[in-house]
C-alpha cells in the first residue's frame, strides 16, 4: 500500500534470509550381521523355502550382503544433502502473493557470503556466478525487465491489465481486456464480487476458512471507487466501508466459474426441452 500510494507498482516479493543451509547429518548405520542371518534363517525355514541347510546359509549370506550395499547406498545418497532450515519461521511469501495478485515470488538464503559481498559493494553473484543463488537473481533480474516492460509497453493503457468498471445504470461490475470494447464485457455482480474478498477480516489466513458470512452483504452494495494496485490487483472501496483487495487472476476466476455455470445451466435447459 505505501509503494502504491507514490504510484511505484510492486512487480516482486523477495524474501530474504527466508532459511539457513547445513549439510544433512551422516547416519551410521550398522548391521548386526549375526542377529540379521539369525532372522533370515529363521524365516527362510518357518515359510520352507530351502530344507537343505547348506543352501539355507549361502541364501542368507546373499541377503545380508544386499542389505548392506542397500545401507551403503543409500548413506552415499543422503551424503551432501543440504536442508533448509527457517530460522524465522515460514515467511508470508505465499501469502503475500496470493493477496496482491504479485506472480515473481524469490526466497534468498541466510549466508555470510551475500553479506560480505554487500558490505564490500562487489555484486554476490560475480563472485559465484554459477551458484543456485546467483540463478535466483537472475530470474529476479529477468521478472523485473519483463514487468517494466509490460507496464511501459503493454496494449492500451493499462500496460495489458483488465479494464475493470461499475456500470451504475446496470448496477453491474464490468470487466474488458486491456483496450476492449464494452459490447465484449464480461460481468460479475457487485454483491459476488464483495463476497469473494479474501482479506484477513473476510478469511482466516491459516485455515482458509471463510469469516464473512456471505447472507450479511446485501445484493444493493456498490463501490464506491476502484482503481488499480501495482500491476496484479485491484481495490475496490466499497459502500459497507469495506476495503478489498483482488488479484486480476482472481476475478478472471470468478468470471470462468460464471461462465461454466451458464454452460451448464443451458444445457441442462436444452435437455428438460428433449425431454418434453
Amino acid at each position: 500500500e505505501m509503494f502504491d500510494t507514490v504510484n511505484v507498482p510492486c512487480v516482486a516479493v523477495v524474501e530474504n534470509m527466508a532459511y539457513f543451509e547445513q549439510e544433512k547429518e551422516e547416519v551410521d548405520v550398522q548391521i548386526d550381521e549375526t542377529l540379521l542371518k539369525e532372522k533370515f534363517l529363521e524365516a527362510l525355514q518357518k515359510d520352507g523355502v530351502v530344507g537343505d541347510a547348506t543352501t539355507a546359509a549361502g541364501l542368507v549370506n546373499d541377503l545380508v550382503n544386499i542389505a548392506q550395499e542397500n545401507v551403503v547406498q543409500a548413506s552415499k545418497q543422503n551424503g551432501g544433502e543440504k536442508e533448509k532450515i527457517r530460522i524465522f519461521g515460514p515467511g508470508h511469501k505465499r501469502r503475500l502473493s496470493e493477496q496482491w495478485g504479485i506472480e515473481h515470488t524469490y526466497s534468498m538464503p541466510l549466508m555470510g557470503k551475500i553479506a560480505q559481498n554487500g558490505d564490500s559493494g562487489t555484486p554476490f553473484i560475480l563472485d559465484y556466478p554459477n551458484s543456485p543463488q546467483a540463478d535466483i537473481y537472475r530470474q529476479l533480474a529477468k521478472s523485473v525487465v519483463s514487468e517494466v516492460a509490460k507496464a511501459k509497453f503493454g496494449k492500451g493503457n493499462g500496460g495489458g491489465r483488465p479494464n475493470v468498471v461499475y456500470n451504475s445504470d446496470m448496477h453491474i461490475i464490468q470487466v474488458m481486456e486491456d483496450g476492449g470494447e464494452d459490447e465484449g464485457a464480461s460481468t460479475i455482480s457487485t454483491a459476488e464480487l464483495r463476497r469473494a474478498c479474501r482479506c484477513a477480516e473476510c478469511v482466516e489466513e491459516m485455515t482458509g476458512k471463510q469469516l464473512l458470512n456471505p447472507l450479511s452483504v446485501r445484493e444493493s452494495i456498490k463501490p464506491l471507487s476502484m482503481y488499480p494496485t501495482g500491476n496484479y490487483a485491484l481495490s475496490v472501496d466499497w459502500s459497507d466501508g469495506h476495503k478489498s483487495l483482488y488479484p486480476y487472476r482472481q476475478i478472471q476466476a470468478l468470471l470462468g466459474a460464471n461462465k461454466d455455470g451458464d454452460i451448464i445451466e443451458g444445457a441442462e435447459a436444452t435437455k428438460e426441452k428433449s425431454m418434453l
